[in-house]
């Protein structure tokens, strides 16, 4: 059964969801459903090893002790050092794509298909010489099709698929928090597969690792920083908190959300709405910023000189890497709105700072 892949590479794990064509008539798609990725665990580490034969694997997967794995490689996307990974220097946008190689090849192994879109979420505050970097990579890993979807984004589109916020009006706070940073972003959605990001800031310094195992009191003063940095980020946009319609909370793990939610309530007098799975929220809101939406086609009026015909141009609907194999909807008359933010334009210039000569990791013989 055909289906779409969203991948969440986060600081300590990596998940993905996939959402599956539905049964019977008409183009729908059934819920995200988180995928198994490791042995007996959805999660698998993000840190990467190396197989003698060769091959790379997530750290807690591969047979060599867990110190050799290397880890925080997407925070090192566009540094001009390479990371040393296997006895040899790669730079980090190459292990960011062999991490998602690996995880489509291990979805694609257990739904024996391929998935007809793929969606990888990235962090909100990254520009386009990160993103350039990243889509290179990926196409040196067979993966060029790639949307590349916003935390942010993939957020937003988990709360509205559960109808806890509208697809168009009303501005939104996307709180992130991972294991070792915290991301805030505030988002405008414009309608369905629409969505303006008008500030966004992260902290490095207070995330879930250190609310682990830590009194109610000590990691409320862990987690406090993170909702300054909340309000400080609306009231940057010339916002108020009370001007927001909602926050959405995503990540973390058991012990972060009651203090999380606490904390966000007293400082934001709105709905603070977090989904059922916090952790699966941006893998599961990547796949389903990908899903082949079908709407009527405009009625057809003759173009003017100068006109295009309504509705087969502008941003996201056209233009080079959005046509291939997996990629066409199997209705003829259907058109895909694709998210915005989803096929990054491919920057000519040199990036702010400049990728370093070296290859990207690539596993051959899959």
């Amino acid at each position: 059964m055909p289906y779409v892949l969203g991948i969440d590479i986060g600081a300590g794990s990596t998940r993905a969801a996939v959402c599956r064509r539905a049964d019977g008539p008409g183009p729908g798609w059934g819920p995200p459903q988180p995928v198994t990725l490791g042995v007996r665990s959805r999660t698998v580490s993000s840190a990467l090893a190396m197989t003698p034969e060769g091959d790379v694997v997530p750290g807690d997967l591969g047979r060599h002790p867990a110190e050799s794995a290397v880890g925080g490689y997407l925070h090192r996307v566009g540094d001009s050092s390479p990371m040393l990974f296997g006895g040899d220097r790669f730079p980090a946008h190459g292990l960011v794509a062999a991490m998602a190689r690996w995880v489509v090849d291990r979805v694609w192994q257990q739904f024996d298909e391929p998935p007809e879109r793929i969606a990888l979420a990235y962090p909100s505050g990254w520009g386009h010489g990160r993103l350039h970097l990243v889509h290179a990579a990926l196409g040196e890993a067979d993966l060029a099709q790639t949307a590349l979807v916003t935390r942010a984004r993939a957020v937003v589109e988990c709360h509205q698929a559960a109808g806890r916020v509208p697809p168009a009006g009303g501005l939104l706070l996307a709180y992130r928090i991972g294991g070792s940073t915290c991301e805030v972003t505030v988002a405008a959605p414009r309608g369905p597969g629409r969505l303006e990001l008008l500030g966004g800031a992260e902290l490095e310094d207070s995330a879930g690792f250190d609310v682990e195992g830590a009194t109610a009191a000590d990691a409320r003063a862990v987690l406090t920083p993170t909702v300054d940095l909340a309000v400080q980020t609306v009231r940057d946009c010339r916002l108020a908190p009370g001007d927001l319609s909602a926050v959405l909370i995503a990540g973390g793990s058991a012990p972060v959300y009651p203090h999380v939610s606490d904390l966000l309530a007293a400082a934001f007098p709105v709905p603070v709405l977090r989904d059922q799975d916090p952790p699966m929220t941006v893998a599961a809101g990547a796949a389903l910023a990908v899903r082949p939406q079908v709407r009527r086609p405009a009625p057809r009026q003759p173009a003017g000189p100068g006109l295009a015909a309504p509705g087969l141009a502008g941003p996201g609907l056209a233009g080079p890497g959005l046509a291939g194999p997996g990629l066409a909807d199997p209705e003829p008359v259907a058109v895909a709105t694709i998210p915005t933010d989803a096929w990054p334009e491919v920057v000519r210039h040199r990036p702010a700072r400049p990728p370093v000569a070296v290859p990207a990791v690539r596993a051959e013989g899959r």
